[in-house]
């Protein structure tokens, strides 16, 4: 890997933009199409689309009227994937050979979509058969539960391919209507990492066939209900599974809420990291194990974090962590060399990051919705202070912006 990333980029006339990372002499490619639309995306002006619909967008784009776009890939050596996120939805290809022919392929699979009331209805067995089986998991089924407590009735807390019932109101014609909506060359990026010629990649990309049909609507704001108080629940599980968490409320979007992140990774990293007192205390009282994690979630209009794992005794699991996650422990724990210590790993995770043609891609792309340059990353993450930290933590870190939800093993 070189010692310092590079990148081509072009914003093409339609709105689209294309961005080369070029890898010389690197043996393979990472080819990504990145939409901003994702499950939560249910609001256009007054109608509301059936929970799922981005997720079914994502499955049926593979199916064209006479192949499958999988095996396209396949023929020109690429492996292919997809997948649906709360706000953006992703299409992939990885290979070492032909990548400009598997960018047509990429760029075929975004841009036609065939959408029947046949193939759409058989498909609805499938992903009904994919909620089942995660209904069945409960890592699945505690995050929903504690996505439900942060944000009640809202888009979020519901699986992001939909329930039994809202696939049922999904069809052809609202499909393509969305599709049209959301899949718009202004509303997509397309990023390449590997040894490609950012030349030959803008001449394919300006040459294909985007459609803008729908006009584009405003995404705004929810306004959020009241945090849950908290909750439980029996399942057919051996031991117990515990989450506690934490709404950040924020209207920040772009480098903000992206610097945001990096700060509330901080504040976790500080009070419950593997490193931290409280985490060697909390498993020499046995609350937590090996799956013990947290997880920041910064996105536009949506900030939290997810503290999860499993563990013997769920309330005392919840009391240590409403008893520690508080200003004025981290304000206590968080001398200048830890901070510093903290800081440098963060810059160390990027840099790791930059082995891998993926990791480039996937941040690349999506950094591209909140307007901020990947390479820049390490600048914005040097920019961070101690006091930057300790301001947000004392914002967030108070009792009506946290809750809980645990499973409990079925009663014999």
């Amino acid at each position: 890997m070189t010692e310092k990333l590079e990148k081509q980029t072009k914003k093409l006339a339609n709105g689209l933009q294309i961005s080369v990372v070029p890898l010389a002499g690197f043996n393979q490619v990472y080819g990504l199409a990145m939409t901003n639309f994702g499950s939560v995306d249910t609001k256009v002006g007054n109608k509301t689309l059936p929970a799922g619909i981005a997720h079914f967008i994502e499955h049926k784009l593979f199916a064209k009227p006479d192949y499958d776009i999988s095996e396209k890939f396949a023929k020109f050596g690429a492996n292919s994937n997809a997948y649906t996120s709360y706000t953006k939805t992703g299409y992939l290809f990885q290979t070492l050979e032909n990548p400009y022919e598997n960018l047509k392929v990429l760029l075929d699979l975004i841009q036609h979509p065939y959408f029947t009331e046949k193939n759409v209805a058989s498909e609805r067995g499938i992903i009904d058969q994919e909620i089942q089986m995660y209904l069945d998991m409960p890592e699945w089924v505690l995050e929903q539960r504690i996505l439900g407590q942060l944000y009640p009735n809202d888009p979020i807390a519901e699986d992001i391919a939909g329930s039994s019932s809202s696939l049922q109101q999904i069809n052809h014609e609202n499909l393509l209507e969305t599709y049209r909506q959301n899949y718009r060359p202004d509303n997509m990026n397309i990023v390449l990492v590997g040894d490609v010629d950012f030349e030959k990649v803008e001449n394919i990309v300006e040459n294909s066939d985007f459609h803008t049909i729908e006009q584009p609507y405003a995404k705004e704001f929810n306004q959020f209900e009241p945090i849950g108080v908290g909750g439980k629940e029996q399942m057919d599980i051996s031991q117990a599974r515990a989450a506690y968490g934490i709404r950040i409320d924020t209207k920040m979007s772009g480098y903000d809420l992206v610097k945001k992140q990096f700060e509330l990774n901080m504040v976790m990293e500080t009070l419950i990291g593997e490193s931290s007192k409280n985490y060697q205390e909390m498993s020499q009282l046995n609350l937590i194990d090996d799956s013990f994690s947290y997880n920041v979630v910064a996105e536009n209009n949506y900030c939290f974090i997810i503290i999860s794992g499993s563990t013997n005794n769920p309330e005392k699991f919840q009391e240590y962590l409403h008893d520690h996650l508080s200003y004025q422990e981290l304000k206590s724990v968080l001398t200048d060399e830890k901070f510093e210590r903290i800081k440098r790993d963060a810059i160390g995770s990027y840099l790791f990051a930059q082995n891998s043609p993926e990791a480039i891609a996937n941040q690349m792309a999506e950094l591209y919705f909140y307007d901020v340059d990947y390479l820049e990353l390490i600048h914005m993450i040097d920019s961070i202070k101690k006091d930057d930290v300790l301001k947000i933590s004392d914002k967030f870190l108070q009792d009506d912006n946290c809750t809980y939800y645990n499973l409990l093993p079925n009663r014999k």
